[in-house]
């Protein structure tokens, strides 16, 4: 391949020979190729700085020169130029191998030898500088590669440091910047900030809904930031604002104008959106490290939306106590550790105990008397709920079997057995427990199952199928907690309920309260047009006895008539009416 003309008008030759004649013979030559930009120099010892100042293309160089020879001169290029030094001819009228030898290892990358043939001269300088241009061409290309990956990494590290979504820092980020902080030992105050609500924007609307709201709720918190506050996020649903301003300032006070910040919805695609938002606070007491002081506000974090709390030694101790109740409760039916109470359902016209709900204790060898509302919860999040609801299930129907054998209840008497979500999800479940009934000898209709509002909203259409499968084979279904969740005429429509529970919530102020009293009067008359019989819990007082049975419902529990009952108390009760004395 033929150097362009381009190439021979651009590229610079320095002649270097202390024989002015041969320097202008090959000047001549040169431009009568073509090359513009040729210098030559006879005095070797001017070289080093002009090459230096104007770095050639090519050095035409004699070897033999006076006080410094072409080796010589090399060699000081090199130590000055290193890997910038350009490519070298040597000219020789003769040449020993031993010199021959000395300028190839320096890097001489031809010869050519006094006299000059034109055509082999010009072709050997050809060749060179077409080599040395791919190879400045492949070096220019090269250090371009290394920018650009330079700038890549830079924008890459970056990337790695900042949340998609808002551009804020992410986790990464907060915790070294966190990092730098507390090795100045600067104390902070962390909010971890808990939105509930994106993912089901996500669901309803579509993900640009999702992402539009995500960033309105970065923008109403960047209101809320100072001058030396960092904001931040630290997971889908949990942003994270470190105060570093305002450590002695109240912290209680600052989260709830955080909390202010979502009072009002969000206008999302010409949509009203809301969100549910809660702080868990943490102070940098002591030699907290990033990781501890996060999970120290992520264990403050409340149970309750709109609330928010300050860590605290207890909370540790309580997750500590969680943690080994969890284990202890994987081995509770193993080793016997588990019973049944129930809870009489009364009727109110008769005043006589109809039925009773199972309610499930434990007596664990290491904790004594653990309550439902600590061990339940760890059973549904670690999944041990299904091996203790059908251990509930066997238990309760062989009761039942074994009571209606004795007669020690009537031929109407029900139980009714508390069902988990994550059981009503099992495939199987409605197959299992119709096979269970059938296996004890009951009547299906003498068997109730109860399940919450919550727990019917996993998975609608499953539980439907579920729900629907136990109804044709006579099971009853009744709605506990019955106004606490999510409750819908559009389910009540759909789903084979029997029974709605009205919650102890709106039963407990029923004497005192009349929206309660209006509250309850609707959801009875509600279940009356769909002919759902009504059962209300939590009945503690006279007054709301009355007040029930005058506006028309059916059943009722609760401690005014019956704390839960052992087998052998609900046996000796159940033929006597519970309140007679109060039945007019």
């Amino acid at each position: 391949m033929n150097v362009t003309a381009s190439t021979c008008m651009t590229a610079a030759i320095m002649i270097v020979d202390d024989n002015p004649v041969n320097v202008q013979l090959l000047q001549v030559l040169l431009e009568d190729e073509g090359y513009r930009k040729i210098e030559g120099i006879t005095q070797p010892l001017q070289v080093e700085q002009r090459v230096i100042e104007n770095r050639p293309d090519l050095i035409l160089l004699d070897v033999r020169m006076p006080r410094l020879n072409g080796l010589e001169l090399m060699k000081r290029l090199m130590q000055s130029l290193g890997a910038d030094m350009p490519p070298v001819i040597f000219l020789t009228a003769q040449i020993d191998e031993d010199t021959r030898h000395q300028a190839l290892s320096l890097g001489a990358h031809d010869f050519l030898t006094k006299p000059f043939n034109h055509q082999e001269v010009m072709q050997r300088i050809r060749n060179i500088l077409q080599r040395n241009s791919l190879k400045m061409e492949y070096r220019a290309r090269a250090e371009l590669m290394e920018t650009l990956v330079r700038q890549r990494t830079v924008e890459l590290e970056k990337l790695s440091r900042q949340d998609p979504a808002t551009a804020l820092p992410n986790r990464r980020a907060l915790l070294e910047m966190l990092q730098q902080t507390r090795q100045n030992r600067q104390p902070v105050v962390v909010y971890m900030i808990s939105v509930q609500g994106v993912e089901q924007a996500a669901m309803l609307h579509g993900l640009s809904a999702a992402e539009e709201l995500v960033n309105l709720i970065s923008e109403r918190l960047n209101r809320q930031v100072n001058g030396s506050d960092l904001l931040g996020v630290w997971s889908s649903s949990d942003w994270v604002l470190v105060d570093q301003s305002q450590v002695n300032g109240d912290a209680e006070q600052r989260s709830q104008q955080l909390l202010q910040q979502f009072n009002k919805p969000f206008w999302v695609q010409s949509r009203q959106l809301h969100v549910q938002v809660k702080i868990g606070i943490a102070h940098s007491r002591g030699d907290h490290s990033p990781e501890q002081l996060m999970r120290m506000a992520a264990l403050a974090l409340p149970e309750q939306q709109g609330r928010s709390r300050e860590y605290a030694l207890e909370i540790d101790h309580a997750l500590t106590r969680s943690g080994r109740v969890h284990e202890a409760l994987k081995q509770a039916v193993a080793r016997r550790e588990l019973s049944l109470m129930f809870q009489p359902k009364v009727d109110l016209n008769s005043g006589y105990m109809v039925g009773a709900e199972v309610l499930l204790r434990w007596n664990s060898a290491e904790f004594s008397w653990v309550s439902p509302a600590e061990f339940i919860p760890l059973a549904e999040s670690g999944g041990e709920i299904i091996e203790l609801g059908n251990w509930v299930i066997q238990q309760a129907l062989g009761c039942l079997s074994r009571w209606r054998s004795k007669r020690l209840v009537p031929e109407d008497f029900s139980l009714a057995i508390n069902v988990s979500a994550n059981q009503l999800m099992q495939e199987d479940f409605a197959i299992r427990l119709e096979e269970q009934i059938v296996r004890f000898g009951i009547p299906a209709e003498r068997v109730e199952v109860e399940v919450t509002e919550s727990g019917l909203m996993k998975n609608m259409q499953m539980a439907s199928d579920q729900l629907s499968q136990l109804n044709r084979a006579g099971v009853g279904i009744a709605i506990d907690d019955f106004g606490t969740g999510y409750s819908s005429l559009s389910y009540l429509k759909a789903l084979p309920v029997s029974v709605l529970k009205i919650d102890r919530s709106f039963v407990r102020e029923l004497h005192n309260s009349l929206q309660d009293q209006r509250l309850v009067e609707t959801v009875i008359s509600m279940a009356g047009h769909f002919g759902f019989k009504t059962v209300a819990e939590g009945v503690e007082q006279a007054a709301q006895l009355e007040l029930l049975r005058r506006i028309g419902c059916h059943l009722i529990q609760g401690y005014f008539l019956s704390p839960p009952l052992v087998e052998d108390e609900l046996h000796n009760r159940v033929f006597t009416p519970l309140y007679s004395s109060l039945v007019s």
